[in-house]
């Protein structure tokens, strides 16, 4: 695949994700509260949401962003150390990582959560798909922002961590920082985390998220900084997201809050 066909790919993944969560949430927008109004308002609390952090919130940040400027200084080393043990890169587990964190398949679990939850008439189900494809919306937003602002080059062009070319545009090879699988992965294991009231799924969710943000160490595509603000950023905005519609369930009286999620492939996702 060319430089210039995958610059459009990624770049179309945010498009791509919006267009499609417009189309579900616009679906049952009359019969059920989480729709394009619920979205609008949520997008509203999102850009606002700075404006309220306290010292704690500042505090992650900036934790976040000193341990992925850490990182940078070992990025050369295990990027080395991976080339140099890199026989399983096409392992079923390396790709079970990365398809966790492929866009298409986020969008599938949130249409078919929404979709299901909408048909079923089951509140649970349909706000996980919600909630999984309105963070990945935002996690994709936010992460093509930042990868065209800082324009670092991938390791599998360059030997360099330090090589940064901010608002180049000048393709894929270029969107190193940060990574957008592992975002999206977060993001979708945060949401199912945070809808269960199993502790040891909880904990589970976030194996194949962990999975992709090695995977694409392990494949060469990313720097280790890169997967570590992504996987940061990914379960921030899927916290905030599920945070923000649980607070909107306790406040409003006269709304029931959902029920327990059904069956969905004659599995309990999640239990």
């Amino acid at each position: 695949m060319s430089l210039h066909i995958r610059s459009k790919y990624i770049i179309s993944q945010g498009i791509f994700i919006f267009l499609s969560m417009l189309i579900l949430t616009n679906v049952y927008q009359a019969q059920f509260k989480y729709n394009l109004g619920t979205f609008g308002d949520d997008f509203k609390s999102i850009v606002k949401q700075p404006q309220n952090w306290d010292g704690n919130d500042y505090l992650k940040l900036a934790g976040a962003v000193s341990i992925s400027y850490g990182v940078m200084h070992l990025d050369k080393n295990i990027r080395n150390l991976a080339l140099e043990n890199n026989r399983f890169q096409n392992s079923l587990l390396i790709e079970f990582g990365r398809i966790w964190g492929e866009p298409l398949l986020t969008l599938a679990l949130a249409g078919t959560f929404y979709l299901h939850g909408s048909v079923a008439e089951n509140s649970a189900n349909k706000k996980i798909g919600f909630e999984i494809g309105e963070a990945a919306f935002y996690s994709t937003l936010i992460t093509m922002i930042i990868k065209f602002s800082f324009g670092r080059e991938r390791p599998r062009k360059t030997s360099n961590p330090f090589s940064f070319h901010p608002f180049s545009f000048n393709g894929d090879e270029f969107l190193s920082f940060s990574s957008g699988h592992t975002v999206l992965a977060f993001s979708l294991s945060t949401v199912l985390a945070k809808n269960t009231d199993n502790d040891f799924l909880a904990i589970a969710y976030y194996v194949p998220a962990f999975l992709t943000a090695f995977s694409r160490v392990y494949q060469n595509h990313h720097w280790t900084s890169d997967v570590i603000f992504g996987g940061f950023l990914g379960f921030t905005i899927a916290e905030f997201v599920t945070k923000l519609h649980k607070s909107k369930n306790s406040e409003v009286r006269d709304n029931p809050l959902p029920q327990k999620p059904i069956n969905l492939f004659n599995l309990k996702i999640p239990l």
